[in-house]
């Protein structure tokens, strides 16, 4: 039976509610400079997607307009910590700017994983935005039959 986790705009409203109380709780600053930077990052969410095979534990997250280069990628307590940085492109004459949307800076995503794996034998590939990391489970689930004597 495969799980699938379906991306849920109104989790992710809750979510980022929670971290804005609990940013207001450590006594964040308020200004208006505070806010509109709190803004732009929470506009660069990272789409992940997690899940099993019978033997590894699969990660995938969408970095749109990063460079494998400014991707950080560490393990924390069975945490996936994933940093990354999207540069902003220089361009010759920015006279008559119209519209940006276009989101620049440090960003960070901490994952949760779900089963234990072995870090040391992980492999990461970052192809057309999207990285993605495969972890060995350290104790994949297999059957066996026991014989009894």
């Amino acid at each position: 039976m495969t799980l699938r986790r379906v991306f849920d705009p109104f989790e992710e409203l809750v979510r980022i509610q929670r971290e804005l109380e609990r940013l207001a709780r450590l006594g964040f600053p308020v200004g208006e400079n505070v806010e509109k930077d709190l803004e732009r990052k929470l506009k660069f969410v990272m789409p992940i997607e997690v899940f099993e095979t019978p033997t590894d534990l699969v990660v995938r997250v969408e970095l749109p307009g990063v460079k494998k280069e400014d991707v950080d990628i560490t393990i924390r307590d069975n945490y996936l910590v994933i940093r990354a940085e999207k540069k902003e492109e220089q361009e010759e004459n920015k006279e008559h700017v119209h519209v940006v949307e276009r989101v620049y800076g440090k960003f960070e995503r901490v994952i949760p994983l779900p089963t234990d794996v072995d870090p040391d034998k992980a492999k990461a590939t970052f192809k057309d935005g999207v990285l993605e990391i495969r972890f060995p489970k350290k104790s994949a689930s297999q059957e066996k039959k026991i014989t009894i004597e």
